[in-house]
């Protein structure tokens, strides 16, 4: 494969791999909308405690008089108890959270069950409580190097065998691409800091 032509693939790839990556940015932020976590487990210390600002801080600006009615409407039952006081804080969580999603310009699908953090957002949250960031920094950089070298080694295997026949070239190419958008994508990743925030 010509040398133009194979960076012209790693472009398309590039861009394909950005892609792929701000999807999996969102989805690993996507644990903000089970029950578990902080945006629900704020809501309902806002009912429990008869605090709106407790759930405020997690929309913008736009959000926040839509959430404030939600807010008057469901205290208003959930302070009657019983099946009225589940109902009531099962309907602000779905609402704090949708709002918070909207915030964030992501999308919303419900409210999830709750479930346990992964290990990358776990080890993020610990850190703030802590104050020490390194348990994070040495678990992504253990990841990157272990993934990096993966698709380094079978780019530089596949490098050394490319001109043997079509299909090792093919190889080469592929192996190629992988290495180069792989590094290429984690840097502009690096680059690009945080996909969104809320009210951005």
């Amino acid at each position: 494969m010509k040398p133009k032509t194979l960076f012209k693939t790693a472009i398309i790839f590039s861009v394909v791999g950005m892609m792929t990556l701000t999807l999996c940015a969102a989805t690993a932020m996507a644990h903000c909308d089970a029950k578990n976590g902080p945006v629900a487990v704020d809501a309902r210390e806002a009912l429990a405690e008869d605090d709106f600002e407790a759930v405020a801080i997690w929309v913008g600006e736009k959000q926040h008089q839509d959430l404030r009615a939600a807010f008057d409407q469901a205290i208003a039952v959930y302070q009657k108890g019983g099946k009225a006081k589940a109902l009531a804080e099962q309907y602000f969580m779905e609402t704090a959270v949708r709002l918070h999603r909207e915030a964030e310009g992501m999308s919303y699908s419900g409210l999830k069950p709750a479930r346990e953090l992964p290990d990358d957002i776990a080890a993020a949250e610990k850190a703030l409580e802590t104050g020490d960031i390194d348990p994070v920094t040495n678990m992504l950089s253990a990841e990157m190097k272990k993934k990096l070298t993966h698709v380094f080694e079978n780019a530089r295997k596949a490098r050394q065998k490319k001109d043997q026949n079509l299909e090792a070239g093919r190889k080469w190419a592929d192996a190629y691409v992988k290495y180069v958008i792989y590094v290429h994508g984690l840097y502009q990743k690096i680059q690009a800091g945080p996909a969104h925030g809320v009210g951005e």
